[in-house]
């Protein structure tokens, strides 16, 4: 992946990035390039080395296509998981760790579904915060908007989610 200074990317575990520096200098006794990136949701400054990064996961982000495969499996009706907590909530937070945008969807569906339901434990709040914040960050990018507008266009598929509550 080329990347350059001011790339909007993805970095799975803290959502949209942008690219501020790219440097060589010493690691390991031998010289080497460095991405930073800043986190969108809380400026948040990472960095690492740039032959690393395809590996942990930064990308492009979603395109308009990715958008819609992103809210159908929002919609989408899933069957009531009958899984104990503990099983669900590794299973989730495996989805969330991924990368992938499409499993983090799932994961903000059936968090939301739950917390709309019969309602969600305190770690599961959390997750479905985490996952939230990953997606609204994606959904942003990709539609040309702030985070706010797309957290409104997630909640208008299951109604005002607060995780926080």
């Amino acid at each position: 992946m080329n990347i350059k200074v001011g790339d909007t990317l993805v970095y799975p575990p803290h959502g949209a990035v942008t690219v501020t520096d790219l440097r060589t200098r010493p690691f390991k006794d031998c010289q080497t390039k460095f991405v930073q990136f800043r986190a969108h949701h809380d400026g948040l400054m990472i960095e690492l080395p740039l032959g690393n990064a395809e590996t942990v996961g930064v990308r492009k982000a979603i395109s308009k296509k990715g958008v819609k495969e992103v809210f159908a499996i929002l919609k989408a009706k899933v069957p009531e998981d009958q899984e104990n907590w503990s099983r669900r909530f590794k299973a989730n937070q495996e989805k969330i760790n991924s990368g992938d945008i499409y499993k983090v969807s799932e994961v903000v569906r059936d968090l939301s579904l739950r917390a709309l339901g019969r309602g969600s434990s305190a770690g599961e709040k959390h997750q479905l915060e985490q996952a939230m914040r990953i997606l609204c960050s994606e959904i942003a990018l990709a539609e040309k908007t702030d985070n706010e507008s797309a957290r409104e266009m997630i909640e208008a598929v299951f109604g005002p989610v607060d995780a926080t509550a």
